[in-house]
């Protein structure tokens, strides 16, 4: 089992060409016919169009701020204003996004369309430890609080912003934080796909 620790100061920060917003790339893993799967953090500063990626599929979280609304996703449009609730949606679509009022922060997950498999989730971690399922390959970020990874007999500690990626897991993780954090988990079920480390700065 391999373990990475990736903090902000890793992150890859790339700004908008339309000016709109930036985008701090956390990590993500390739293979020969492009992206696999990408997490990523987007400070969206104006309203406007989003990119659109061909086979991919997009999950969609606000971190902070207001709030925003996609138009194009539906016969209506899709008010995102609640923290941490996640919103699914193919990355080709066309969506124009709204911003409700001023400035917000969001958290994606891009997966490859019937190549990769994932399942997120966002869990309050408290004082009791809370034993994770076991998967092949996990990456846990912390959206709020701070908490600590417990893996055997090793501890792990993390901060707002620190992401925790876990491959080949041999051993059940388990998260506890004495200030009721909230962390995004995400996992693979899949050992195949992901037999070389994935990328960040």
């Amino acid at each position: 089992m391999s373990i990475d620790l990736i903090t902000p100061a890793q992150w890859q920060t790339q700004p908008w060409q339309n000016g709109g917003g930036i985008t701090h790339q956390l990590c993500r893993q390739d293979d020969a016919q492009g992206l696999l799967w990408r997490l990523s953090i987007a400070e969206v500063a104006s309203d406007g169009p989003f990119s659109r990626f061909n086979n991919i599929d997009r999950i969609i979280l606000l971190l902070s701020g207001a709030g925003f609304c996609l138009h194009g996703v539906g016969n209506n449009p899709q008010r995102i204003n609640t923290p941490l609730q996640p919103f699914s949606f193919a990355g080709e679509t066309a969506i124009d996004c709204r911003l409700l009022q001023g400035p917000v922060r969001d958290f994606n997950l891009m997966t490859r369309r019937n190549a990769v498999q994932a399942e997120l989730r966002v869990l309050t971690i408290g004082s009791v430890a809370q034993p994770l399922p076991l998967y092949a390959n996990r990456l846990v970020y912390v959206a709020s609080g701070t908490v600590t990874a417990l893996l055997g007999a090793r501890r792990i500690p993390l901060d707002t912003e620190h992401t925790l990626w876990l491959n080949n897991e041999s051993v059940n993780l388990r998260l506890i934080s004495s200030n009721a954090a909230q962390v995004i988990d995400i996992a693979f079920p899949s050992h195949s796909l992901y037999t070389t480390r994935p990328r960040y700065p």
